[in-house]
């Protein structure tokens, strides 16, 4: 570490010890004590160093007081970690040499997108999603049930639930069914689209979503490619609804963030190249149909690191299971899984795991 930055370090340390001094929540994610805390507190810290020099005063005080929930009293643990997300993805572009950074961009008034990157001449508009999981707090021999894909209809879904109700009540076990997310990408599909549709056409626009564990991201990911996913040619909405969608990136950030300090097996939290991400890009965008999308997607993964290339030959070589295992298992649900544990056998983690529930899923 070049000595001539520790005076610089040491002042953005001390400047985020008073902010956590000030925090009155006791539930707040920067007041929890763990084995990770200095790290976390720490990224942080060069972070917010960096927004410092490039936001106003409001906005850098908006974000400490009102997205980092320093001055309010009561914590909301999904604003926080919403806040984080967009952090963390910010992070990744933030003093690097080249790209100039803007910060809640209004493209169309009144709405604005997280932020904007410029880079060799072309425009990037970044919008950050976390889905509120509603996390179920499972009991003992309590089965969570969870359909991979949308059903054809509500009736024929119920009729399903019901019948695997019913044969499991038979051992005693009880079910809870676990909403699909499928409508919240709709939602966030949309919402997008309202903020970046009056961008120009030569604009890449992006749609992060925070997902949460390694099944939970496969599901994500068949939102958008399984059966009716929206990039898809039969997706449940038309694509005139999200057509200057360029791309979605899928990441593990939530999963990150979610309880930092239950878990201690990662460090850098905030680091999007750190975490594991897949960028798809949506064919039926209006930019996408006039270019060449392969070495489109080349140019965009030279830009946000992520696994795509190598997890959908993985997904799709029927050999490569685990000893036992089937290849549609591999397809339809643990994927992701089986994936990231190629690289954990090699030291390598992911995602953050939280304390284990005494529960066993079934996925339909």
């Amino acid at each position: 570490m070049d000595v001539h930055l520790l005076p610089e370090i040491f002042l953005m340390n001390t400047k985020i010890f008073d902010l956590i001094q000030s925090i009155k929540s006791e539930d707040h994610y920067l007041r929890r004590p763990s084995i990770v805390y200095d790290f976390y507190i720490d990224e942080l810290s060069g972070i917010l160093g960096k927004l410092e020099k490039i936001l106003n005063s409001k906005q850098y005080m908006d974000l400490v007081d009102k997205k980092l929930q320093i001055k309010l009293h009561k914590f909301n643990e999904l604003q926080f970690i919403q806040s984080a997300c967009e952090l963390t993805v910010m992070s990744h572009f933030l003093g690097v040499c080249g790209v100039s950074f803007e910060y809640e961009k209004v493209i169309g008034k009144p709405k604005n997108v997280d932020f904007s990157i410029l880079r060799n001449g072309r425009n990037y508009n970044i919008e950050v999603k976390c889905p509120s999981f509603n996390r179920h707090e499972k009991i003992d021999g309590e089965i969570e049930l969870h359909c991979i894909d949308r059903a054809p209809s509500m009736q024929f879904k119920n009729e399903i639930l019901e019948l695997v109700s019913r044969k499991l009540e038979i051992c005693d076990k009880k079910t809870i069914e676990i909403k699909n997310l499928d409508n919240t990408l709709k939602d966030f599909l949309i919402s997008t689209q309202e903020k970046v549709k009056k961008s120009s056409l030569e604009d890449v626009n992006i749609l992060v979503v925070g997902c949460d564990d390694e099944a939970n991201m496969h599901m994500w990911r068949g939102y958008l490619l399984g059966s009716n996913g929206f990039f898809t040619e039969n997706s449940f909405i038309n694509h005139d609804q999200f057509d200057r969608v360029d791309y979605v990136l899928l990441t593990n950030i939530y999963n990150r963030h979610y309880r930092y300090f239950e878990g201690e097996r990662i460090i850098n939290h905030w680091s999007l190249s750190a975490s594991f991400n897949l960028l798809y890009p949506n064919k039926f965008s209006r930019r996408n149909v006039a270019i060449d999308g392969e070495i489109d997607l080349n140019h965009m993964n030279s830009i946000f690191p992520n696994h795509n290339i190598e997890f959908e030959k993985y997904l799709n070589d029927v050999v490569d299971v685990p000893d036992g295992e089937k290849q549609e298992i591999k397809k339809l649900v643990l994927g992701v899984a089986w994936y990231a544990d190629k690289y954990r056998k090699n030291g390598i983690y992911y995602f953050n795991k939280h304390p284990p529930v005494k529960s066993v899923d079934v996925y339909f």
